[in-house]
C-alpha cells in the first residue's frame, strides 16, 4: 500500500500517471470504469425489516391480541376487521415512509457536491465523476470532494471533524511528511470541510476507498427518519391512547358489572379504543412531511433537515443577503473610473489609457473564476462578481495569459479584501482588489495620466459614494511593484498605487418585489444583511420596498443589541460577526428568524438561525451549516418556502380537528351506552369498519387541501384552543344525532344501520368545515382539492352498499325518509361549525 503522505510529490504523479495539469476526459472515462464513482453506497435496511417495523406501536399490539382473542371465540368477521385495520395502518405507514424516502433521495440529488478539476484545463464537474490521478482546485467554501495529495497550499486550512472530533481547522502543507507520522497535514480527505485560503491536490483515493468511506464500511449509521414534529404526534398519540386504554378498561368493567357477555363486552372495549385513538395520525402527517417536501423542492428549495418544514411557517424575520438572492445575481461592469475620469464599461476595449488598463489587469489577475473559451463555448463557473471581472477585461483584450503566481492573501470579509502576486521579469507585482475604503486606506498614491501622484482619498471616497448611491456595486485595485528576491506579499499591501474602481449593476429580481410586499402582508420583517456598501444597500432596499433605518457593522460594535433589534431595515459593511450578533439580538426578541447566507463565514449565523437557508451556488460550508438550500438563490423562493411551511403546520391542525373530534364521537357513543346502561347505538364491528373506511377515504383527502395565503406565522399551537373546545363540542353532537337515528327505528338492526351511518354523515360534513379553520365553507370551495370530491363519494356508496347488501356488518336497507333524517341531523354540524367560525356563539 503506498503511502501518500511520506511520498514526494513527483513519485505520487508517477505512480497515478498524471501531472500537475490533471488528465484528460478520455482517461477520466476509462479510470471512472474502472474504479467506479466517487460515492459511498449507504447500506438499506430489508423492505421486509421496514414493513414489520411499523408493527411496533402500542395500539397495533393491542390489535393483534385482540384479533386473536375474537377468532378464538368464533367472531371471524370481527376478528377479520380488526386484522384488516393492523394491515392498512402498517402499509399505509410503510409506504409513507418510503415515498419520504425516495424525496430526500431525489433532493439530495439536487444538492450534489461539485469539483472543481484540472483535465487540461479548470471545470466544474460533480465529484461523484472524480478519479484517482485528477488534479482538483480547493478554494475556501468548498468541500473535499475526495482523499487527495496537496502540492499547492497558499495558507490553507481544512476543518477535519469529521474524521477527528477536533473543531480547530488543521493547516496544510505541501511537503513529504514522515512515513510513522500519525498527522498528515500534506493530505486533505473527502468530506472535509476548506474554511481559508486555496491549494491544489491530486486524487489518490475515490469512493469507498476514500478515509470516510472506510469508516462507512465499518459502521452503521444510524438515520433519524421522524422529525421533532412526527414525535410531538406520537406523544400526543400515546397520551390519547393510555387514556382510553384506562377507560375501555372502566367499560369492560361497567359492562361486567351490568352483565353484558363477555366477548360482547370485550369487543365493545377493543372497539371503543380502536374508534377513539387516532391511529392513522402518524401515517397522515408523515404524508404531509413528504408532500411538502416534494412541494418545496418543485419551487427550487431543498429541505436538508425535515425539522425545517415545521419550522419555516413560523418565521417572523428574514435576514436576506442582497447580492444574488434579492437580486439577479448576473453582474455586469458597467463603468470603470481611473485617473480621475470614468469609462463606460462597452467602450474600454477602445481606451488607450495606462491606468484604466492595469484597473482590467487587477481584476483579471485577482481572481478565482473560470471564462474560457473551448470548443466555440464559453466555459464560465465562480463567483459572478469574478466573473464578470473576467468580462470586462476581455473586452480588452486581457485573457488567458498564464501568469506566474508567486503569493497571495485570499479574500477574507475580515480585512475585506484580496492581493495577487505575479512574477514579470524578476519584478515582483502585487495587485489588490477589495472594498473602496479599505483599498483607498492600503494606498499612498493613485495613478493620473500614466503617472502615480498623492493621493486624494476624500475625493475618491465621494466617488465611491456616488457610484453607490445609485445602486452600483464597486471594486476598488491597486498595485505595487517589488523585488521578486526574498518576496512576501504580506510586506507589500500597504503604500499601494491606487488604480480605480470598477463598478457593476445587479438589478432586483423581479419576483422580488412582489415577494416583499407578501412578506409585509404576512407580518414577515425583511432585514437585508449584506457587505456591500451602505448607499447601494439602502437604494435597491428602498427600490424594493424594505423600510427601516440603515446601519452599518461598525454601528452595530457601539450598539447594545436592544437599539438595533428594532426599526432596522438594513446592516451594510457587516462581518461574520455582526451577522451572528443580529440574529441572536433578533431571537432574544422571540423573533423566529430565517437567515441567508453563501460563505464561509456565514456558517455561525446559518447554525444559530432558527431556519438556516444556504445558496445553491454558495459554499459547501454553508450548505452543511444550513437546513434548507435555495437552489436558484432567490429571494421569492424563500418566501414560497415559508408559504410551504405554513400549509404543512395548517394541513396538519385540519387533519387533528378532523380527526380528534370524530374519533372523540365514536369511542363516546360506546362508552356513553355502557355507562348510563343503554342499548349499544352502534356494534364495536360497525365502529371498526368506520374507523378504517373514513380514515382512509376521508381524513387522507385534507393532505391534498391547496396552500392558504401567507397571512400570519403558526405559533407551534397543534392543538389550540379552538380546536380542543371543538372537540369537545363535535364529540357530544355526533353521540346526540346517532342517538337520535337509533331511538327513531323500529328495530336494533335498522336502528344500528341508521346510527352508523349518522356518524358516517357527520364526519363528512363536519370534513367540509374542516377544510378551512378560519374562513366559511363556500370560501373553501373556490380552492381545489382534486382528492375530496371522490373520497366523499367513495365514502356514500359504500355506505349505501353497506347498508342495502351487507349483513356481516349487520346492516339492513333504510328507508329514504330515514335516509332524509341522516342529511338533515349530521347537517347540523356543519351548520354550527360554520356559525362557530363567525364566532355567533
Amino acid at each position: 500500500m503506498v503511502s501518500w503522505h511520506s511520498s514526494s510529490i513527483e513519485e505520487v504523479f508517477k505512480l497515478l500517471e498524471t501531472s500537475p495539469k490533471g488528465i484528460s476526459e478520455e482517461e477520466a472515462e476509462k479510470r471512472l470504469a474502472a474504479f467506479g464513482p466517487n460515492e459511498i453506497v449507504e447500506r438499506k435496511e430489508s423492505e421486509l425489516f421496514k414493513l414489520f417495523r411499523h408493527l411496533r406501536d402500542p395500539l397495533i399490539y393491542v390489535l393483534i391480541v385482540s384479533g386473536f382473542i375474537t377468532f378464538y371465540l368464533g367472531k371471524l368477521a370481527d376478528s377479520a376487521i380488526i386484522f384488516a385495520v393492523v394491515a392498512v395502518n402498517t402499509t399505509v405507514g410503510y409506504l409513507q415512509e418510503r415515498k419520504a424516502e425516495k424525496t430526500l433521495e431525489k433532493l439530495k440529488k439536487m444538492v450534489e457536491v461539485k469539483a472543481r478539476v484540472a483535465r487540461r484545463a479548470e471545470r466544474e464537474i460533480p465529484a461523484r465523476f472524480l478519479v484517482p490521478g485528477d488534479v482538483i482546485v480547493l478554494e475556501a467554501g468548498m468541500k473535499v470532494p475526495a482523499d487527495a495529495r496537496l502540492f499547492k497550499a497558499v495558507r490553507l486550512r481544512v476543518d477535519e471533524s469529521l474524521l477527528t472530533g477536533e473543531s480547530v481547522p488543521v493547516e496544510k502543507i505541501t511537503d513529504v511528511v514522515d512515513e510513522k507520522s500519525v498527522s498528515k497535514p500534506n493530505l486533505v480527505f473527502a468530506g472535509t470541510l476548506v474554511t481559508d485560503g486555496y491549494g491544489k491536490a491530486v486524487v489518490v483515493a475515490t469512493g469507498e476507498r476514500t478515509e470516510i468511506g472506510k469508516i462507512a464500511r465499518k459502521t452503521e449509521k444510524e438515520r433519524e427518519t421522524e422529525t421533532p414534529l412526527l414525535k410531538k404526534m406520537k406523544k400526543l398519540g400515546k397520551r390519547i391512547f393510555f387514556a382510553i386504554l384506562a377507560v375501555s378498561t372502566f367499560n369492560f368493567l361497567i359492562g361486567v358489572y351490568r352483565g353484558y357477555s363477555f366477548d360482547f363486552t370485550f369487543l365493545a372495549s377493543v372497539g371503543l379504543a380502536v374508534a377513539a385513538i387516532p391511529e392513522s395520525l402518524p401515517a397522515l402527517v408523515t404524508m404531509i412531511l413528504a408532500m411538502g417536501v416534494r412541494d418545496m423542492a418543485s419551487r427550487k428549495a431543498v429541505v436538508r433537515r425535515l425539522p425545517a418544514v415545521e419550522t419555516l411557517g413560523s418565521v417572523t424575520t428574514i435576514c436576506t443577503d442582497k447580492t444574488g438572492t434579492l437580486t439577479r445575481n448576473k453582474m455586469k461592469v458597467v463603468k470603470v473610473f481611473a485617473g480621475s475620469k470614468e469609462y463606460d464599461a462597452d467602450v474600454v476595449g477602445e481606451v488607450d489609457v495606462r491606468e484604466v488598463r492595469m484597473t482590467l489587469l487587477a481584476g483579471y489577475i485577482c481572481n478565482k473564476a473560470i471564462y474560457r473559451e473551448e470548443d466555440g463555448e464559453y466555459i464560465i463557473s465562480g463567483d459572478p462578481m469574478e466573473i464578470a471581472l473576467l468580462e470586462v477585461a476581455a473586452k480588452a483584450g486581457i485573457r488567458e495569459r498564464d501568469w506566474k503566481t508567486i503569493d497571495e492573501i485570499p479574500f477574507d470579509p475580515a480585512i475585506r479584501f484580496m492581493a495577487t502576486a505575479v512574477e514579470e521579469d524578476g519584478i515582483a507585482m502585487v495587485y489588490a482588489k477589495g472594498a473602496p475604503e479599505r483599498i483607498i486606506a492600503m494606498c499612498s498614491h493613485a495613478m493620473v495620466k500614466g503617472k502615480p501622484i498623492r493621493i486624494d482619498a476624500e475625493y475618491l471616497n465621494r466617488v465611491a459614494e456616488d457610484f453607490a448611491s445609485r445602486g452600483m456595486r464597486i471594486l476598488a485595485f491597486a498595485y505595487k511593484p517589488a523585488d521578486a528576491e526574498g518576496f512576501k506579499i504580506k510586506e507589500h499591501v500597504s503604500d499601494m498605487i491606487f488604480l480605480g474602481f470598477q463598478c457593476m449593476i445587479d438589478p432586483p429580481r423581479e419576483e422580488s418585489y412582489e415577494a416583499v410586499k407578501k412578506c409585509k402582508e404576512a407580518g414577515v420583517r425583511v432585514v437585508m444583511v449584506t457587505g456591500d456598501h451602505p448607499a447601494t444597500a439602502l437604494a435597491i432596499a428602498r427600490e424594493l420596498g424594505i423600510e427601516g433605518k440603515v446601519l452599518t457593522g461598525e454601528d452595530v460594535e457601539k450598539m447594545s443589541d436592544e437599539e438595533f433589534a428594532t426599526g432596522i431595515g438594513v446592516f451594510a459593511r457587516v462581518l461574520p460577526e455582526h451577522k451572528l450578533r443580529i440574529v441572536r439580538a433578533l431571537q432574544k426578541r422571540k423573533e423566529i428568524v430565517a437567515v441567508t447566507g453563501d460563505g464561509v463565514n456565514d456558517a455561525p449565523a446559518l447554525k444559530a438561525a432558527d431556519i438556516g437557508v444556504a445558496m445553491g451556488s454558495g459554499t459547501e460550508v454553508a450548505k452543511e451549516a444550513s437546513d434548507m438550500v435555495i437552489i436558484d438563490d432567490n429571494f421569492a423562493t424563500i418566501v414560497a418556502a415559508i408559504e410551504e411551511g405554513r400549509k404543512v403546520f395548517k394541513k396538519i391542525q385540519k387533519v387533528l380537528a378532523w380527526t380528534l373530534p370524530t374519533n372523540g364521537g365514536e369511542g363516546l357513543a360506546i362508552f356513553s351506552a355502557f355507562l348510563i346502561g343503554l342499548a349499544l347505538p352502534i356494534l364495536p364491528i360497525q365502529i371498526l369498519w368506520i374507523n378504517t373506511v373514513t380514515a382512509l377515504l376521508l381524513g387522507t383527502t385534507l393532505v391534498f387541501e391547496p396552500a392558504n395565503e401567507l397571512k400570519k406565522p403558526t405559533k407551534g399551537e397543534l392543538l389550540s384552543r379552538e380546536i380542543v373546545v371543538r372537540i369537545g363540542w363535535v364529540s357530544l353532537l355526533m353521540v346526540l344525532g346517532a342517538y337520535f337515528l337509533f331511538f327513531s327505528q323500529e328495530n336494533d338492526v335498522a336502528a344500528r344501520t341508521a346510527a352508523m351511518n349518522t356518524i358516517v354523515f357527520f364526519e363528512i360534513f363536519y370534513l367540509l368545515s374542516a377544510r378551512n379553520l378560519d374562513k366559511s365553507f363556500f370560501a373553501a370551495l373556490k380552492r381545489k382539492n382534486p382528492a375530496i370530491l371522490p373520497g366523499i363519494l367513495a365514502m356514500i356508496a359504500l355506505q349505501v352498499i353497506v347498508a342495502q347488501t351487507q349483513t356481516w356488518l349487520q346492516a339492513t336497507p333504510l328507508s329514504i325518509f330515514t335516509w332524509i333524517e341522516i342529511l338533515a341531523v349530521s347537517s347540523l354540524v356543519l351548520i354550527l361549525s360554520e356559525l362557530a367560525k363567525l364566532k355567533k356563539f
